[in-house]
């Protein structure tokens, strides 16, 4: 069975290496999909809507695709499956992104992250300044990303507000960490209620990546889910 996996907003995908081994014993085939601008190179920002039409270009040639998403590739595939609520057979969502959090903080954060992209190769003290302001709001990624991968970051999280997951109706199992501080257990837990057709997983001891530290076990439920 053919599994196309959407990684997180990371660079490599060295984590993915070993429940991708677990999984082609189960008798699987991962597909790990190198996603723009982040593990294949792009100098433009990337909407949701962008990443959808790439998506849909990736499985183009795929009759009901089994789609695995983490983090950020769990936004992109959620976006996917409310626009073509057909195609997918099967969706596996670990600690994904794309819950909206219309709160102060988030507010807070967002503004943060606008004025200091804004401000235009910084002299030594405001890059401390930028760099430490980043790290308060948990944004390592964003510090670190390039100028239109950061507009890109701000593109997805706008695009949360327009994902209403009680319209995506394709059978999903909700993979979760149990101490995940990117994003919290409560969000995996809304997402699976939100969701019609979903079950959740709860990984203990596990944080934002149990693909990655928990990969047995990780691979024992994709494997139970598709066998369901």
């Amino acid at each position: 069975m053919k599994l196309f996996i959407l990684h997180g907003w990371t660079y490599n995908l060295n984590t993915w290496s070993e429940i991708s081994q677990r999984l082609k014993k189960l008798g699987h085939e991962p597909i790990l999909l190198n996603v723009p601008g982040l593990t294949t190179s792009s100098n433009k920002a990337w909407t949701i809507d962008d990443y959808i039409n790439w998506l849909d270009g990736e499985l183009k040639d795929q009759d009901k695709p089994i789609v695995i998403g983490h983090s950020n590739g769990g936004r992109i595939a959620l976006a996917y499956a409310q626009k073509y609520p057909d195609k997918f057979k099967q969706l596996i969502l670990i600690d994904s992104a794309g819950l909206a959090h219309e709160t102060l903080l988030r507010k807070t954060k967002l503004g943060i992250l606008y004025v200091l992209s804004k401000l235009a190769k910084p002299v030594s003290g405001i890059k401390i300044l930028r760099r430490a302001f980043y790290k308060i709001i948990g944004a390592r990624d964003y510090y670190e990303a390039s100028p239109n991968m950061r507009q890109t970051m701000r593109y997805m999280l706008s695009a949360d507000k327009t994902l209403d997951l009680s319209k995506i109706s394709v059978p999903t199992t909700v993979i979760w960490g149990e101490n995940d501080r990117i994003t919290p257990l409560k969000d995996g837990q809304q997402i699976a209620k939100l969701l019609p057709h979903a079950e959740l997983h709860i990984i203990n001891d596990a944080r934002h990546a149990p693909h990655a530290t928990h990969a047995s076990k990780v691979a024992d439920i994709i494997n139970q889910a598709i066998k369901a």
